[in-house]
């Protein structure tokens, strides 16, 4: 997730990668080493991350920069400079920042404008075009954990403008990716519930107190049980369904 100045080679990208998720900060010979090669370095690897970091400087300036003023050497190893808005990861966060500071005071359409524009910018996964050694599985993680936490943001923001129809979609998603979260399934039942689909809402219980049990031998909590049974009985109250925005 990120912009490129250009392809280079697979151990050049994943010099450029490292760099790039640690954008104005040093980032040492010792940490790139790791990164190129889990751990098990050549004994050439000093020589090689100087060669790569040589590379990602030509590519630069192949691209109009100029590569000693973007990479630069700083002990105990490189810094690159990213200015604001050319990477795709910082507008994310900058725009994920804004819209959930928004709906932190209920300011809900311009939660949810923001929220959803920091969620275009994210194009495909994470480094999806480079070999991810273990040293960059964290990142990565805590990458797509970072916009689950914001589609979550924004499908809470439109329930609370009354979205419910147009939100069932994009729950569907978020079960896809956190089947285990209850507060997803609780929106999920929500959405449906006042969309109209009343057994729709019922069925997607059962679906998550299926998925609780087979992947984490539970039931589900006392609070979804009860989000159930007001709805079997047309009850629910606002307080309760609530807690569907709030978590």
């Amino acid at each position: 997730m990120r912009r490129e100045h250009g392809l280079g080679t697979p151990k050049q990208r994943t010099v450029l990668s490292a760099l790039l998720l640690n954008a104005n900060h040093i980032v040492s010979v010792d940490q790139l080493t790791t990164v190129l090669w889990d751990g098990r370095p050549p004994r050439s690897a000093m020589a090689n991350v100087y060669s790569y970091v040589a590379g990602v400087r030509r590519l630069l300036d192949g691209a109009g920069e100029a590569g000693r003023d973007r990479l630069i050497t700083r002990m105990p190893g490189y810094v690159l400079r990213v200015r604001s808005g050319e990477l795709d990861l910082s507008v994310f966060d900058q725009l994920a920042h804004r819209g959930q500071a928004a709906l932190r005071r209920s300011e809900l359409e311009l939660a949810a404008d923001c929220l959803g524009r920091a969620l275009a910018v994210w194009r495909g996964r994470p480094l999806e075009d480079v070999r991810v050694t273990s040293a960059l599985m964290a990142p990565i993680t805590a990458l797509e954990g970072r916009r689950i936490d914001v589609l979550n943001d924004l499908i809470q923001a439109r329930l609370r403008l009354g979205q419910h129809k147009e939100v069932v979609g994009d729950l569907r998603e978020l079960i896809a990716l956190a089947p285990l979260s209850e507060l997803t399934w609780s929106q999920f039942m929500f959405a449906l519930y006042r969309s109209g689909r009343k057994a729709e809402a019922l069925g997607a219980f059962l679906d998550a107190r299926r998925t609780m049990i087979s992947q984490a031998g539970v039931e589900p909590s006392a609070y979804l049980r009860r989000v159930h049974q007001a709805m079997l009985t047309g009850t629910p109250s606002a307080e309760l369904l609530e807690h569907c925005w709030r978590g």
